[in-house]
């Protein structure tokens, strides 16, 4: 397996992990454990999603213009992780029966988001700087 490969598959393992304190301070009872494993599947499907969707064609973008200094990597993912972090809020909304004006007034209005833009971003950070590393994409991929 290519170092590429492998930094997509191990990267965005930051986010489940993360969750899981997260879930376990929000769902403290016993009996709310499996809210804890539908909150780190959640965070994971989430991670990879952006991941795929926004961060494999910024890389092999990047890496075919030949942008492929490790400073790229945390600040173009601190993006991606914000942008997953808005997607999640809005589809999240949207399956509570919200309506998209109510979705969209919320995202603006609420504080609780601005805040959580930084811890988010911040993580998304990290899962580039991890993906970064492991795929060294400023080096030559001999098995592609």
């Amino acid at each position: 397996m290519s170092r590429t490969k492998l930094a997509f598959l191990i990267a965005p393992l930051w986010v489940p992990a993360a969750a899981v304190p997260f879930a376990a301070r929000a769902f403290p009872y016993p009996e709310q454990r499996h809210w804890i494993y539908i909150t780190v599947i959640i965070a994971a499907i989430f991670a990879y999603g952006g991941v795929a969707a926004l961060g494999m064609p910024a890389f092999r973008l990047l890496r075919a213009s030949k942008h492929t200094a490790f400073w790229i990597g945390p600040i173009l993912c601190f993006a991606v992780g914000i942008i997953t972090w808005l997607v999640f809020i809005v589809l999240f909304g949207l399956s509570l029966g919200n309506s998209w004006s109510f979705v969209s007034y919320d995202l603006v209005s609420n504080s609780a988001h601005l805040w959580a833009v930084l811890p988010t971003g911040a993580l998304g950070a990290a899962v580039g700087a991890t993906l970064w590393l492991i795929a060294r994409p400023d080096r030559e991929d001999l098995r592609g």
